[in-house]
């Protein structure tokens, strides 16, 4: 009976130490968050991240932050692979599914038109108003 505690103490300590990796989208990338035990921050541990387009080539590598976080921006729609190993026997995998983002700002910080010509109108429309209060001023 005594080994059967010992046995299930054991246990218990190992499965405080698994890694467990979740991958999800953030605006224009991914955040990958990988923890020992769901709550330890799986710190500087090896990251790589593969395609849907070319599944057995590396897409980017990297290594977690000190808070067990890596990030990257995917290129393509489709379910992107995230593998991370800590180098010490603990290795797991996540998926996530990119759509192509939400919310971005356009590339380069480029104004749409429409801004373009909305802004120019109030630009005429302010500088008229300022001239007709100049040209009637004296006569008030």
């Amino acid at each position: 009976m005594k080994s059967v505690w010992v046995v299930l103490v054991l246990a218990a300590g190992l499965q405080a130490h698994d890694l467990a990796v979740m991958a999800r989208p953030a605006g224009e990338t991914v955040v990958v968050t990988a923890q020992f035990g769901g709550t330890e921050p799986a710190t500087f541990c090896q990251v790589a991240v593969f395609s849907p387009a070319k599944a057995d080539t590396e897409f980017q590598t990297g290594r977690t932050d000190a808070r067990g976080r890596f990030a990257f921006v995917p290129d393509a729609a489709g379910s992107w692979r995230v593998v991370v190993d800590d180098e010490m026997g603990h290795r797991q995998e996540a998926t996530v599914e990119w759509t192509g983002g939400t919310g971005a700002a356009p590339e380069g910080g480029a104004v749409p038109g429409w801004q373009k010509a909305l802004t120019g109108a109030s630009l005429l429309l302010g500088l008229t108003g300022i001239w007709l209060w100049w040209r009637v001023r004296g006569q008030l």
